[in-house]
């Protein structure tokens, strides 16, 4: 009997956590074996419970997670769903090989095309005027139209106009007198010629600067249109006749100057082209798009020349300005079976390039790729790529975003 106590009192020691609602029952009367059935019931459903609960934090946590962040990386991939994708205008083709041209990076400048550019110089002696506080550098003007006004009569010598008019009134009476003079004999032929000289010449002044006499003062027009280069003269300033006051630019055609370095000499008959992008600009222009052609290259190299200038002749699409300076890629031979994408296509980590290419409809890895040479709008990948792979050509920034996004540790919940 004793011994039986004892080992019911063990076993309520051992089961008392499990068991506290009975802390304060009665045992007497009870089997000692069905006390340790029931114990053991208990226990296992308590088990139970605590495990469901368990469970269902950890779906719960798991749930938010995904709620939250919608992307997620399964250890190296990059989950993005193909809705998500669309909305981030991430573009994903099958690479092939194709034809690449060879090309080298180089630095050049848009110039004026030859004919291209027009010196207005003044007609007259006197302040410009410039006809409109508007006409400044890039300012439209047409043919014909004038561009400034000289005025002299303020000026101790006075107005041109007037100075023509007086010089031709007397060379002309001059010359009808000599005419009779010439006939009595009285003079001499040579004299004679002097006199009809002096009146030609008074006569061609006169009419040179008369057609172009406004109230203002002598108009100085555009012999050509087109948009305004320089501005040579300032308002206000003195020009002589015949000075430069402003150069006038039609820029229908554009040159484009490259320098080449010296190493390269030898692949300069193979240049077929080139594609340039403006200093400050994203956008890549190519020359077979501008109806562009080589114009020229050097054919010798000057003492301690570093450089060969390479000419190329171009439409101007509109918002091309002569005299700024360009990022040129000068295009060579064109070689087979090369894999190029878009440069759009890769992204850079100290240095390191990277394509993102996918491996499921949702799945994408990033991946180091070696680079070769660019055309300013592709570039060869010479190791880490095969024909046939999936790889974003248009939104690899928006799908490596997506991979920090997921790396970022997920909100849990402690209880």
């Amino acid at each position: 009997m004793n011994k039986l106590l004892l080992a019911f009192a063990v076993c309520t020691a051992l089961t008392l956590p499990g068991c506290g609602g009975h802390a304060g029952h009665d045992h007497d009367g009870h089997s000692h074996d069905g006390h340790e059935d029931a114990c053991d019931n208990h226990d296992a459903h308590d088990g139970h419970d605590h495990a469901s609960h368990s469970e269902a934090e950890t779906h719960g946590d798991h749930g938010e997670t995904a709620g939250d962040h919608g992307t997620g990386a399964h250890g190296d991939e990059i989950i993005l769903t193909p809705e998500q994708a669309r909305a981030a205008g991430v573009k994903v083709e099958a690479i092939q090989s194709t034809e690449f041209r060879a090309a080298y990076a180089t630095s050049g400048q848009l110039l004026a095309g030859q004919g291209a550019e027009q010196t207005v110089a003044a007609t007259a002696d006197g302040i410009v005027h410039y006809a409109n506080a508007s006409i400044a550098e890039g300012t439209h003007i047409g043919k014909g139209q004038t561009i400034a006004t000289l005025s002299a009569r303020d000026l101790q010598d006075g107005d041109a106009v007037s100075k023509a008019a007086a010089a031709y009134e007397a060379a002309r009476s001059d010359y009808e007198r000599a005419k009779k003079l010439v006939a009595d004999r009285i003079i001499s032929e040579k004299a004679f010629e002097q006199a009809r000289l002096t009146f030609e010449t008074a006569r061609a002044a006169y009419g040179g600067v008369a057609k172009n006499a406004t109230a203002a003062g002598t108009a100085v027009k555009v012999p050509t249109g087109g948009y305004v280069k320089t501005l040579i003269a300032r308002q206000g300033d003195y020009v002589s006749m015949g000075q430069p006051i402003a150069i006038v630019t039609q820029s229908r055609r554009l040159q484009l100057r490259a320098d080449v370095p010296t190493n390269r000499l030898a692949a300069l008959g193979s240049i077929g082209g080139a594609n340039f992008r403006m200093a400050g600009s994203d956008r890549v222009l190519r020359l077979s798009d501008l109806h562009g052609r080589v114009l020229s290259y050097g054919r010798s190299v000057s003492d301690g020349a570093a450089f060969v200038p390479v000419t190329f002749e171009l439409d101007n699409v509109g918002d091309l300005v002569a005299g700024a300076f360009a990022e040129v890629w000068v295009l060579s031979e064109t070689r087979t079976g090369v894999l190029a994408l878009p440069t759009e296509a890769f992204t850079e980590e100290a240095g390191i390039k990277y394509i993102y290419v996918q491996v499921e409809p949702d799945a994408y890895v990033k991946r180091e790729v070696k680079t070769g040479q660019s055309d300013g709008q592709r570039m060869e990948v010479t190791a880490g790529l095969k024909a046939g792979e999936r790889v974003v050509t248009r939104g690899a920034v928006k799908v490596k975003m997506a991979s920090m996004a997921a790396s970022i540790p997920a909100h849990s919940h402690n209880h």
